[in-house]
């Protein structure tokens, strides 16, 4: 496939998400994505297709979850990751809620203001 090109990679994993879904995210992960401080909404596209896929097969433990809910947040908000942060909630991932927080807003996680949040939100 073509380095860089959107649509091969979209093309080639939407024909693959009915049969095999966890090759469509494979696909998608080939995609060499920019730093998040440089992505555009077709790369974010992309993000949002495999967060997609994996929240929809419920792997909450996928390696590329975390960075990517991170790097969507970044490009789109966290307003558009409000579905998925409600669906983790209530499976009681508070570790990667308080690592996707931390990592959206360039904080570590034991900020104090971060600390009160989780304390809000009962994730501590």
């Amino acid at each position: 496939m073509a380095p860089e090109v959107h649509d091969a990679y979209i093309e080639l994993a939407q024909l693959l998400v009915p049969t095999d879904p966890q090759a469509a995210v494979e696909v998608y992960c080939r995609f060499p994505l920019k730093p998040v401080a440089e992505q555009t909404f077709d790369d974010a596209f992309i993000t949002g297709e495999i967060l997609r896929i994996l929240m929809k097969l419920e792997l909450y433990e996928h390696p590329q979850l975390e960075p990517k809910l991170i790097a969507y947040g970044k490009v789109m908000g966290l307003g558009c990751l409000e579905k998925y942060i409600n669906i983790l909630d209530a499976k009681f991932k508070t570790k990667l809620l308080k690592n996707l927080y931390a990592g959206v807003h360039n904080k570590s996680v034991n900020d104090k203001e971060l600390q009160d949040f989780f304390k809000f939100k009962c994730w501590i």
